[in-house]
């Protein structure tokens, strides 16, 4: 992207790749496990449902985070700013892919103030190393503060680099018996099927999709799979694709996503994307869903969870009930890449300037009042 004149007064903002931090006032991974978990509580975070679901593998949790957070920001950061008389705010942010990276669990002790920091702090990062080529990340779209922030991205980065897509999450039961209907041929991913791949999933998802999961290179994530194995974890993906009869073109994918439990609280990180052509027929979409998820679960065996995280499109959601998955949720996945980082920035500076704004003159209306 042309680095037009906001950027550039931007990048001319930006304090040095070493003082970056300190020039926001924020911290990395100065608290440990315990007090983050805790700073989550507090903020309301952990939210029944969502409590409910983490707290039977809590600790486990817990574990994969203390050992991702070995490799310093190599895997998992937490960036965290204020302190306890202002209120503390805080952000995670953990390596999905090679050179992609999931920003997550945005909270704030009432301090915005706090909460731009650590968001303006991660961006500028992000920016400076020059080497991250795109984030991520998931909110409720009934969750009014995130899906003012990033589900209004695009109209300031632009659909050449960046994307949010609404999804359908549903849970479905590992030990379910799934149906195999004929004509329908199912082949698990290799080189020779990068092609297809992406194109099933720019059908499905679009390129900013495919750029971010980085589906033109490494699908089954060795390399990333290299660096967790540095800290006694795993961090996997698989995919296949499906065809009727001996067609050459796919009409549906899935991916399967390992990762260790619970570095997303909604376990995004072992998610299963299922993917179906938006022209794929009716009649033909259940089948289609049955015999790629009944593919995708072999991933699963052993999973400390009794039901699979399947996100899929509207296009499935009939299917999906009917097979037997539980509907939780709709979800939103917000991405950026590199190339729309400095206007990622510009939209969250943006944002935080006009809610502060808001803010003082409000706090300035209660003194007169008062």
């Amino acid at each position: 992207m042309p680095i037009d004149a906001l950027d550039q007064e931007i990048i001319n903002s930006l304090p040095k790749l070493a003082d970056v931090y300190d020039a926001y006032g924020v911290q990395v991974n100065a608290l440990p496990v315990d007090e983050i978990f805790a700073l989550y509580e507090r903020t309301g975070f952990l939210y029944p449902d969502k409590a409910a679901r983490l707290l039977p593998h809590l600790e486990q949790v817990k574990e994969n985070w203390r050992r991702m957070l070995r490799r310093g920001e190599s895997l998992l950061y937490v960036l965290t700013a204020g302190d306890e008389k202002h209120g503390r705010a805080s952000i995670a942010v953990w390596r999905t892919a090679r050179n992609g990276w999931t920003s997550q669990h945005l909270v704030s002790e009432n301090n915005p103030y706090a909460s731009r920091a650590v968001m303006l702090a991660g961006s500028a990062a992000s920016f400076l190393k020059g080497v991250d080529e795109s984030h991520q990340n998931w909110f409720r779209p009934e969750n009014r503060f995130p899906s003012r922030v990033f589900g209004s991205m695009v109209q300031t980065i632009g659909e050449s680099f960046s994307s949010v897509q609404r999804h359908m999450y549903f849970a479905l039961p590992r030990k379910l018996a799934l149906p195999v209907q004929k004509g329908i041929r199912v082949v698990p991913y290799s080189p020779s099927q990068r092609e297809p791949l992406c194109a099933i999933a720019t059908a499905a998802r679009g390129s900013v999709y495919v750029t971010a999961e980085e589906l033109q290179q490494d699908v089954e994530f060795k390399a990333v799979d290299e660096m967790y194995r540095s800290v006694g974890l795993r961090r996997t993906r698989r995919a296949w694709l499906a065809y009727r009869g001996y067609k050459d073109e796919p009409i549906g994918a899935v991916i399967a996503y390992r990762g260790p439990l619970g570095i997303n609280f909604s376990y995004i990180e072992n998610r299963c994307d299922l993917l179906l052509h938006p022209t794929l027929p009716d009649s033909d979409v259940l089948g289609v869903a049955a015999a790629l998820l009944k593919a995708a679960s072999t991933v699963y065996q052993g999973f400390e969870l009794s039901a699979i995280p399947v996100i899929t499109d509207q296009i499935a959601a009939t299917a999906l009930t009917q097979l037997g998955a539980e509907f939780l949720r709709h979800y939103c996945q917000g991405i950026w890449l590199k190339g729309g980082q400095l206007r990622f920035y510009r939209h969250v500076e943006g944002f935080y300037s006009r809610l502060l704004a808001r803010s003082e003159r409000h706090a300035t209306h209660l003194t007169f009042v008062s």
